[in-house]
């Protein structure tokens, strides 16, 4: 896999959150997760620049392991970690999902919002068994088809995620990994705009006269508005949901 071209982190690394979402989510799956123990051990897969970590360290008074294998996105979290007081709470890791080789049973709690998908949700889920406590929890977010008769623009923008499928399909994946499902719910049209597309078509703007007349800069931007425009118009096809789920 290619990396991605410095104007692709230019452009991300000034946003909020590296996709969509919102504290108001995160907290409501946290909630569906009963007895969580005090001061839980608990993974952040593909966190970005944290803003969910952040929420969960206030929620849980827990340790996060905050992974991310961008170092500008854990320097991001860091600092706002400290700004805020939870660096205790927080513990960064540069390391790939790919990678993942925690002891056994080391956690309470496995998050991730909005990055599962470069696992697969059914192989991802599977990678975090094994560093599950038994009855520990998972927590991640999907996309989803939410109706059928996707137009062609809103197709060709997923097709590089062939893996694309229904809330109910997923929750079939789900069950074949032994984990139980404890709650889902689709995430609000908001959770794509506030703290994701909206700062993202700002910035874009800024970084079209910053670049004028440099192709390859141009054509990253010019895609990333050609999906904000895409989901402007055509958000009720598809959307992110949350799965939270429970071990044994």
């Amino acid at each position: 896999m290619d990396a991605p071209s410095p104007y692709f982190f230019e452009l991300f690394e000034s946003l909020p959150r590296g996709g969509p979402g919102d504290n108001a989510s995160t907290r409501k799956a946290w909630r569906a997760m009963p007895d969580v123990p005090p001061s839980p051990e608990i993974l952040d897969i593909g966190c970005g620049p944290g803003v969910q970590t952040i929420e969960m360290a206030r929620l849980s008074g827990g340790k996060i392991t905050a992974l991310d294998n961008h170092q500008p996105f854990l320097d991001k979290l860091r600092r706002e970690a400290d700004r805020l007081g939870l660096s205790a709470h927080i513990k960064t890791l540069n390391k790939s999902m790919f990678e993942m080789n925690f002891p056994s049973g080391s956690f309470d709690v496995i998050w991730s919002e909005g990055a599962i998908y470069f696992l697969g949700l059914e192989n991802g889920l599977r990678a975090c068994l094994p560093f599950l406590r038994n009855g520990g929890y998972v927590a991640v977010t999907e996309a989803v088809w939410l109706k059928p008769g996707a137009p062609d623009d809103v197709r060709k923008l997923w097709q590089a995620y062939p893996a694309l499928t229904t809330v109910a399909d997923n929750l079939e994946i789900i069950g074949r990994t032994g984990l139980r499902i404890l709650d889902h719910f689709v995430l609000p049209a908001r959770s794509w705009l506030d703290d994701y597309y909206d700062p993202m078509e700002k910035r874009i703007a800024e970084l079209r006269r910053k670049y004028a007349g440099n192709a390859e800069a141009l054509i990253i931007f010019e895609t990333s508005q050609t999906e904000i425009d895409i989901f402007r118009k055509h958000s009720e096809f598809y959307g992110y949901a949350f799965f939270v789920m429970r071990k044994g």
